[in-house]
């Protein structure tokens, strides 16, 4: 857990330091989205793993408990905190990723008129 923790105050970062760079700093945004998307593929099977906790966990309660499976959903939700806060984090980060290839993409069509 100490590792997942560690990897989304990394990704916190690397969207801050994206917050602080200039948008004509085409190294600097080069490096972002590297080490941005880089981390969203650790945080993916982190993903993966809650995502199967979450859905075992439905399957216990509505076959074990007998709950129906609005109940079950509602029960694991609580449950497993981690999924709904990664879909929402990683959503957000794969926005900023696109973001930045976009202005990658940018300065790359002014320098490349440029000449």
């Amino acid at each position: 857990m100490k590792n997942f923790e560690t990897t989304l105050e990394n990704l916190t970062s690397f969207i801050q330091a994206y917050d602080d760079v200039s948008l004509n700093d085409g190294e600097n945004l080069n490096y972002l989205l590297q080490k941005i998307n880089t981390t969203l593929f650790y945080l993916e099977s982190e993903r993966a793993i809650f995502k199967k906790q979450y859905e075992q966990r439905i399957y216990e309660l509505t076959t074990d408990k007998k709950m129906t499976v609005s109940r079950a959903v509602n029960f694991a939700e609580v449950e497993v905190p981690e999924l709904y806060m990664l879909r929402r984090i990683m959503d957000s980060a794969y926005r900023c990723s696109d973001a930045i290839r976009t202005n990658i993409s940018f300065l790359k069509n002014e320098r490349n008129n440029s000449k």
